[in-house]
C-alpha cells in the first residue's frame, strides 16, 4: 500500500492548463503563477504512474530547490535515492532524474516519459530540444512540458507558435 502524499493541489488557473494539455505544452506565465509547482505535480504524476520522468533547469543553482523539494515530498515512498546524480526511484517503479542544462548533451541515451523544462526561455542552444531531448521522449512517446516567464523570440518563441497552428 502507498503511504499518503501531502501533495500541493494546483490552483484553478494551473488546472485549466492541465486539463488542456497536449503532448507538448509551453506555459510561459509571469512570476509567481506558479509554474515551478504545476511542473512539479506534472513531474511527480508521472513517477506515481510508474514512469521514468525527469525535469530540466537551465543551471545547477536553479535546480537545487526543487530538487530539495520534490526529495522531501516522496521521502515516504521513496525507495532509492542519489543525492550525487539527483535521481529518485519510487516504490510505484517510477523514477525522477534531475538536470542541470549547462552540459545539455549530459542526458542523451536516457529515456523518459515525460519531461518537464523549467525555464526554458533561458536555454540559449535552439538544437538542444530537438537533438537532445526530444529523442528522449521517443520510446515512451513521451511529453513535455516547457515552463517559461516570457523572454522575446527564441526558440521557445517559435515551439509556442507551433501550438497555436
Amino acid at each position: 500500500m502507498i503511504p499518503r502524499l501531502r501533495l500541493p493541489k494546483p490552483h484553478p488557473a494551473q488546472q485549466q492548463v492541465i486539463k488542456a494539455a497536449k503532448r507538448f505544452n509551453v506555459v510561459v506565465c509571469g512570476r509567481r503563477w506558479g509554474k515551478t509547482v504545476m511542473g512539479k505535480d506534472r513531474l511527480i504524476d508521472g513517477a506515481l504512474k510508474g514512469y521514468p520522468v525527469a525535469w530540466f533547469s537551465p543551471t545547477y543553482k536553479m535546480l537545487k530547490p526543487v530538487w530539495r523539494e520534490v526529495k522531501a515530498l516522496l521521502a515516504p515512498i521513496t525507495s532509492y535515492r542519489d543525492e550525487q546524480e539527483k535521481y529518485i526511484e519510487l516504490i510505484t517503479g517510477g523514477s525522477i532524474e534531475f538536470w542541470s542544462l549547462e552540459n545539455p548533451d549530459a542526458p542523451r541515451g536516457r529515456k523518459y516519459y515525460l519531461i518537464v523544462w523549467d525555464e526554458a526561455a533561458m536555454h540559449k542552444d535552439p538544437d538542444t530540444w530537438p537533438s537532445v531531448i526530444r529523442p528522449l521522449l521517443t520510446d515512451y512517446r513521451g511529453g513535455a512540458w516547457f515552463l517559461t516567464t516570457p523572454r522575446g523570440q527564441n526558440f521557445l518563441y517559435d515551439l509556442f507558435g507551433l501550438g497555436l497552428s
